[in-house]
């Protein structure tokens, strides 16, 4: 299936589209797999004795800290190697270790295997961004980015409204008998069924072939110049970067909790705690992200100073708000503030990639999308969960505060990431503007 770059000639062709469709279900899988652990906390504390720390290493760090540590050599394999096939790996890696979570008969043997999903799907985001950022040109990169990160809202919702269904479906029995496995636990039968899934997505991936780098090859950045680069803009890339990871913390954090909170504090049984908490994940998640494409797009093409991080600063005032939502008492306010948070994330992740994008040049894409997923999984995905269990456990030593723990990592977070955007604004704009004339002349030489 050939495809060709979009370099401001013409419009993408049809096979860039088929890569960014299929593309975005992988990123839709990947969620379902590593999200699917929020809506069996309930089963997992009972199954093996754990109280919310544990729980929340097992939701966090166990697959934050090796995503974060495999994404580092993987986005330099980005930059230089076949990207399908990367992703190719990744997903029959992550798929087998999501089944091994249903089979695990210990902790640690279940913190294996979840840690066996994070490096899986290391492979996928820095290759997945790279493809679609080598075939659109600026001006349509913030829609097309946008499409992926609609993926991971609507796989992120869809593991809990799938988790909370097949709790649903099965409530009331103590085994589930799956063919070829025979009678097994209700929580481990739902991991084995979101593992299947993947192994159909890496087949259609064969179908799909790899587009022209911006960048030959030969002439992609080094090691040594993406490093100098960061080093001789620190200013820049550091507050940049702990303000996305910011929004990782507080996103995945509430995402992670919300259902424990629904069926703790406010009575749902699990199986719905599940569905609400990933129906309002799915729909406030999609229209953030698609929101985050539309107008960021609309602003560079204005050439409007600040470009992208403008849209990021609005997004952060609805935060804000949600945290108070959180902090009341009943199910309806914190369904409200879960909502704003859920909003403004899709928003704010809609925007982060093609801002940094924006300030690096196309040879380093993959390995500054790698440093940025590694500092959200290590301080945004494993810092979050773990941050909530911790406040909850030493500020107020009572499970069912834990509504106020989520509403004060939200509020927190959303503070210090505006703090980091205002110092790195200025900066920002100046690497801009200097790699969107690098780029023009690049396209201008090769024609």
């Amino acid at each position: 299936m050939a495809q060709t770059l979009a370099d401001g000639r013409g419009r993408p062709e049809m096979g860039v589209w088929y890569m960014t469709t299929l593309l975005s279900l992988s990123i839709l899988v990947s969620y379902l797999d590593r999200g699917i652990i929020a809506v069996l906390v309930p089963h997992l504390k009972q199954a093996f004795a754990l109280d919310d720390v544990r729980i929340s290493m097992l939701q966090g760090f166990s697959f934050s800290v090796p995503f974060a540590l495999a994404s580092l050599p993987v986005g330099r394999l980005v930059d230089r190697y076949n990207r399908r096939n990367i992703i190719i790996a990744g997903i029959l890696f992550w798929s087998v270790s999501t089944m091994m979570c249903g089979l695990a008969g210990s902790y640690w043997q279940l913190f294996a295997a979840r840690s066996g999903i994070g490096i899986g799907e290391a492979c996928l985001m820095p290759a997945a961004y790279s493809l679609v950022a080598d075939s659109f040109r600026s001006g349509q990169r913030g829609r097309a980015l946008s499409i992926l990160s609609v993926a991971t809202a609507v796989g992120g919702g869809t593991s809990k409204v799938l988790g909370g269904a097949l709790l649903t479906l099965w409530h009331g029995t103590d085994v589930v008998h799956l063919p070829l496995l025979g009678p097994v636990e209700m929580w481990r039968a739902v991991f084995l069924v979101t593992g299947l899934p993947g192994f159909f997505v890496a087949l259609l991936m064969l179908l799909m072939r790899e587009p022209r780098r911006i960048a030959p090859a030969a002439t992609q950045a080094g090691v040594g110049d993406f490093a100098a680069h960061v080093l001789r803009h620190w200013r820049l890339f550091v507050p940049l970067y702990l303000a996305f990871a910011a929004v990782f913390f507080f996103s995945y954090g509430s995402v992670l909790w919300s259902p424990t909170v629904l069926s703790r504090i406010y009575g749902y049984p699990p199986g719905t705690a599940g569905m609400t908490s990933g129906t309002i994940q799915l729909a406030c998640s999609i229209v953030g992200t698609i929101v985050a494409g539309v107008v960021g797009d609309m602003l560079i093409n204005r050439d409007a100073r600040h470009g992208r991080l403008r849209v990021w600063l609005l997004g952060l005032v609805p935060v804000l708000a949600a945290a108070l939502f959180l902090a009341l008492p009943g199910a309806h306010f914190y369904m409200t503030g879960f909502a704003l948070t859920i909003l403004a994330t899709g928003l704010l992740t809609g925007v982060s990639y093609p801002a940094l994008y924006d300030v690096v040049s196309p040879g380093m894409r993959g390995r500054s999308l790698a440093v940025y997923l590694f500092l959200a999984n290590v301080f945004g995905i494993g810092g979050g969960s773990f941050g909530i269990a911790l406040i909850t456990a030493h500020l107020f030593a009572d499970e069912q505060a834990l509504n106020r723990s989520v509403a004060i990592a939200v509020g927190g977070a959303a503070v210090f990431s505006a703090l980091m955007i205002l110092i790195a604004l200025r900066r920002y704009e100046r690497v801009r503007l200097e790699f969107q004339e690098e780029i023009a002349l690049a396209v201008t030489g090769r024609h």
